[in-house]
């Protein structure tokens, strides 16, 4: 895990808003949609797909650590640094309109 650590702690500081996904994912691909509604600029939100990485299995296993749950699944969304969900609460904070006033509050729209 030692390799993973340090790069997901890095994009987490690159970016307002970063989510961990996997191409093939369906849960991920509905959660990329749903923030594309938010038109967020590159230089604020980027998407790391993980499963193209030699480190896949480290990184979602920190994941564990960093987001204080069993879960390695992916979609995983972060704002400013800081753990906001998986899918069910990504969905259900955008339909509530949380995921955008989270968004606002970090500066990311």
């Amino acid at each position: 895990m030692a390799g993973a650590e340090p790069f997901v702690d890095a994009k987490l500081a690159q970016r307002k808003v970063l989510l961990f996904s996997k191409t093939y994912c369906p849960d991920s691909k509905t959660v990329k949609e749903v923030l594309e509604v938010y038109k967020m600029p590159p230089q604020t939100y980027e998407v790391v797909e993980i499963e193209k990485r030699q480190d896949c299995n480290q990184i979602e296993n920190y994941f564990q650590i960093l987001c204080l749950t069993d879960s390695r699944a992916v979609p995983q969304l972060f704002v400013n640094g800081k753990y906001v969900g998986g899918f069910k609460e990504i969905t259900r904070f955008h339909e509530s309109g949380r995921l955008k006033n989270l968004l606002k509050e970090a500066g990311a729209v």
